[in-house]
């Protein structure tokens, strides 16, 4: 299960549904200006990293945000449909409730949803797929593919919750991922949210 290369994650600046508590899964929801700036300044974050290639999610939110990146580290963008986020069938569009928490645990599938267990499967694929290309390995995508990653590796330091565009890069050691912030100083905040 182990990967292979070092490699950075990022997840999506904000939406309009993330402020608003709206489920999103796989609906197309855009960057909200907050987002466009979060994104911004993660690709700053980023300039001067030794990133070699980025990969995204199709969906606008994240290739958006991979598009901030690329633009500031000089890179082209491949999209792979694996890293999409889960789809919650007709969950999404609706509010957050209690049945979002069953879903993260695999005690809850939405109906015309996808299963978390095939969803965890899914992602890791991807990320897998994107770690194999080599080292340094920027993965742009969503905040439910780092939850679905905890159920095959832990987190140190602990992370249980992926904020909106924070840049980490993360070194895989066995069923560990060991990970620091890029640009640490800046980003201080954005574990406390």
């Amino acid at each position: 299960m182990a990967f292979a290369h070092p490699f950075y994650f990022l997840r999506h600046g904000e939406t309009h549904w993330n402020r608003e508590g709206r489920t999103q899964g796989q609906l197309d929801a855009n960057l909200n200006d907050l987002g466009r700036a979060q994104a911004a300044r993660a690709a700053e974050a980023l300039r001067g990293q030794p990133v070699a290639r980025i990969v995204a999610s199709p969906l606008s939110r994240a290739h958006d945000t991979a598009r901030a990146a690329a633009g500031v580290l000089g890179l082209e963008i491949s999209l792979d449909p694996g890293l999409m986020e889960c789809h919650l069938g007709d969950h999404q569009g609706d509010p957050h409730g209690p049945w979002l928490q069953d879903y993260f645990r695999g005690r809850y599938v939405p109906p015309n949803g996808e299963r978390f267990d095939d969803f965890c499967a899914r992602t890791w694929a991807a990320m897998r797929r994107a770690v194999a290309l080599g080292p340094n390995t920027l993965i742009v995508a969503h905040g439910g593919l780092w939850i679905s990653a905890r159920r095959y590796v832990s987190v140190d330091p602990d992370l249980a919750r992926m904020p909106n565009a924070l840049p980490l890069h993360i070194v895989p050691e066995r069923d560990v991922w060991r990970h620091r912030i890029v640009g640490d100083s800046e980003w201080r905040g954005a574990l406390t949210v």
